[in-house]
């Protein structure tokens, strides 16, 4: 229901629109309540929805189906406030169209997977994963399904772990040191120290920290495997899309770039470092609880370019240490689904805590409500949750509404992809 005038509809989030017609918002999922080919919706608090009036569409300097960037946007809902769409050329240009932002076509009205939870398919599946010798198998086709994957696009999974370790020595050492942060004496949760990502130790090993890259690609490329791209391209348009939703937001609510942001979940510092191209004068920092995935995240911040390094520290979620209100932005990158919902509630207390008075806390994760992944087939469905073990308490837990009870405000979710969301709130 339309919080704004009570109606019925698709729509969710409100501010001053333009609506470029009927034609370009049905291609792009949407289910606008306008009447006319081409109308400007002007929105404001109190007031109804309705089209203004009946008119000739904008003018655009381009062909927005021919123009790539316009598209995305389209598809996506979330562009800037403030600008018209607008576009350089065909082959680069800046879609910054103010408009409603609508549940997308990507996303249905189940809040869940059938797959997960407590039912009969899902109690199926996870008697397949609790049989050792079952499992074992879904393990191996799990791994062989994603280095699978990026073969085809050209990248040597194996061959990346084989260089990363003739860098062993540094490595190890930096590992060391990651070890005595916060103390020597860390206890690791104990959701943290099950089998996931097809290895036994998860994250507790140097193999898992070896293959995070190939493996991030592998993601981008299977989410958008129907499009003919490159790894880089892939992974490219995966994390733009991610940045972009975080950039509307902040937009939305007129909120200045951070002056800092924590990185919680960081990994080896991909998702850090595409924040980085975000806010490149922003202060970052990547918290994880591996200390072999951060000693190969220092290692590569060690070799790479770099005028604004970003720290890297070990430590718990649930338990940063720092200081209350001494952060702007707190992101949580892909770990949410990997947690179980207790864990999670710890996570956004902690969050709340920590923040300045008006920061951002953003879940980024996979989406719930994605008609792609509730749709999987049930070889890759069984395969997916083989490698998760808190899929079931991830994909039913409602992470707005325990945003809400911690006492965020303006929370919401948006589509980064078809398969990805974010989640917002603030202090």
């Amino acid at each position: 229901s339309d919080r704004i005038t009570g109606r019925k509809c698709d729509v969710h989030l409100h501010y001053e629109c333009t609506c470029i017609s009927k034609q370009a918002a049905s291609r792009a999922g949407s289910k606008l309540p306008c009447s006319t080919n081409a109308v400007a919706c002007h929105p404001s608090p109190g007031s109804p929805l309705l089209p203004e009036s009946a008119g000739s569409p904008p003018a655009l300097p381009c062909d927005w189906r021919s123009c790539p960037r316009a598209q995305m946007h389209l598809q996506r809902y979330s562009n800037h406030p403030g600008s018209p769409l607008r576009c350089q050329s065909r082959a680069q240009c800046t879609a910054r169209a103010p408009c409603v932002v609508v549940r997308a076509a990507a996303a249905t009205d189940k809040a869940q997977p059938a797959w997960t939870g407590q039912n009969v398919l899902s109690n199926v599946v996870n008697w397949m994963i609790n049989t050792k010798p079952i499992f074992e198998v879904m393990k191996l086709g799990a791994k062989g399904a994603m280095k699978s994957t990026t073969l085809k696009a050209g990248i040597d999974w194996d061959g990346h772990v084989r260089k990363m370790q003739q860098q062993q020595a540094e490595l190890q050492q930096l590992c060391a040191e990651f070890s005595q942060q916060p103390h020597l004496n860390l206890k690791y949760p104990s959701y943290y120290t099950v089998p996931f990502h097809s290895y036994d130790d998860g994250n507790l090993n140097w193999q898992a920290a070896l293959e995070v890259e190939p493996a991030s690609y592998a993601i981008a490329l299977r989410t958008f495997k129907d499009e003919q791209l490159t790894g880089e391209q892939a992974m490219c348009k995966l994390r733009t899309g991610i940045n972009d939703q975080i950039q509307w937001y902040f937009s939305l609510h007129n909120i200045p770039a951070p002056s800092t942001l924590l990185d919680v979940g960081c990994s080896t510092g991909i998702s850090t470092r595409w924040y980085q191209r975000l806010w490149p004068d922003t202060h970052f920092t990547g918290l994880d609880l591996s200390p072999y995935f951060l000693a190969v995240a220092e290692h590569e911040e060690r070799h790479r370019a770099s005028p604004n390094h970003i720290k890297f520290i070990r430590g718990l979620a649930e338990s940063t240490g720092f200081p209350s209100a001494s952060w702007d932005c707190v992101v949580f990158s892909f770990i949410a689904h990997e947690c179980p919902q207790a864990a999670l509630r710890d996570f956004i207390k902690e969050a709340k805590r920590i923040l300045n008075p008006g920061g951002v806390i953003c879940f980024v994760d996979n989406n719930p409500r994605s008609r792609t992944i509730q749709n999987l087939p049930p070889v890759l469905f069984t395969l997916m949750k083989s490698t998760e073990p808190w899929s079931d308490e991830y994909y039913s837990f409602d992470l707005e509404e325990a945003l809400r009870a911690a006492g965020f405000r303006e929370v919401v979710t948006t589509e980064a992809d078809h398969r990805h969301r974010t989640v917002f709130g603030i202090v």
